[in-house]
């Protein structure tokens, strides 16, 4: 009897200590199942992409993918511009970095690497949208990208130039110059400065500006007043005209114009003096005939008086 009961004991406590075996396996094996699937989760978070927003023509730069996954779970990192390939990263691929051919992009491949992409000597077209796009391995390949944007600009060497000065101005005259900047991108902004005061509105020329084959802007302002005597100082006219661009460029060039604070007198037309010219050469004309009269008549009174003289006898 006891035999039994002892027997019977040990079944039951085998079968639970079984069950309980069975249900930790179980439940370890979800456990496991949500560390994978939190685990899958985690490799697409794609941190941050650092691409510099403003960058000079000519000047190299670096592109930064931040991901947070494992190496062994990363499939690929591809950057775009504009939504056209030009760069990609598989670390099981030899070679591991492929560059893809776009107008104006230019990828060091040496320095180049899965995090960090550096262009050398961008150019005007490499200006658009930046995006970083990380792909995990099979079977699931999740995706996760980010953009930014990037600007490339030229800022010019060269100051303004003024078209149109004048060494002196009368009050009265209408002065009218004409302020150019060089070539840049994005365009120039200009403004007209006379004896350091900004210019009214109402002296502003608006001028077209032109447009290059590159993409550069060359900008035009006109400025055109009349001269009084609130435009001297000291009897001198100052005419500057400043470029900016941003922070990133300012320039000013400046003309200095001697016054003469004295009225400028319209010029009356010119008229015809022919006809007085003739008048005098009638009057001039008349006298020498006068002379000629008085000559012969001369001349006949001493014929007269020589005649008088030969008939009249002598006594």
């Amino acid at each position: 009897m006891r035999s039994a009961v002892r027997s019977g004991m040990r079944t039951v406590f085998t079968a639970l200590l079984l069950h309980y075996y069975m249900a930790g396996s179980a439940c370890g094996e979800r456990m496991v199942a949500r560390q994978e699937a939190w685990q899958e989760a985690r490799q697409v978070e794609l941190i941050q992409v650092e691409v510099p927003e403003i960058v000079r023509h000519g000047d190299d730069v670096q592109l930064r993918c931040k991901w947070d996954a494992p190496s062994d779970k990363l499939y690929s990192v591809k950057w775009y511009l504009n939504d056209r390939e030009f760069f990609r990263y598989k670390p099981e691929e030899e070679p591991a970095i492929m560059v893809h051919a776009l107008p104006g992009v230019t990828v060091d491949k040496e320095l180049s690497t899965g995090e960090v992409v550096v262009l050398k000597s961008v150019q005007l077209t490499c200006t658009g949208n930046y995006k970083c796009e990380v792909i995990t391995e099979a079977p699931n390949f999740h995706t996760a990208d980010k953009m930014a944007h990037m600007t490339v600009i030229q800022i010019p060497e060269e100051k303004p130039l003024i078209y149109g000065t004048k060494n002196d101005y009368k009050i009265g005259d209408t002065a009218y110059v004409t302020c150019v900047s060089a070539e840049s991108r994005p365009p120039t902004h200009l403004t007209w400065y006379i004896n350091d005061q900004e210019a009214p509105r109402e002296y502003l020329v608006r001028i077209n500006s032109s447009r290059s084959e590159q993409g550069l802007t060359q900008t035009r302002l006109g400025l055109q007043f009349k001269v009084s005597r609130d435009h001297f100082r000291n009897g001198e006219m100052n005419l500057r005209c400043s470029a900016k661009i941003s922070s990133l460029y300012y320039k000013t060039q400046q003309h200095s114009v001697d016054g003469q604070l004295t009225y400028s007198v319209p010029v009356m037309e010119s008229r015809d003096i022919s006809a007085f010219s003739g008048s005098r050469s009638y009057v001039c004309g008349g006298r020498q005939q006068q002379q000629a009269v008085l000559v012969v008549l001369a001349v006949l009174l001493e014929v007269v008086v020589l005649t008088a003289v030969l008939e009249f006898p002598s006594s």
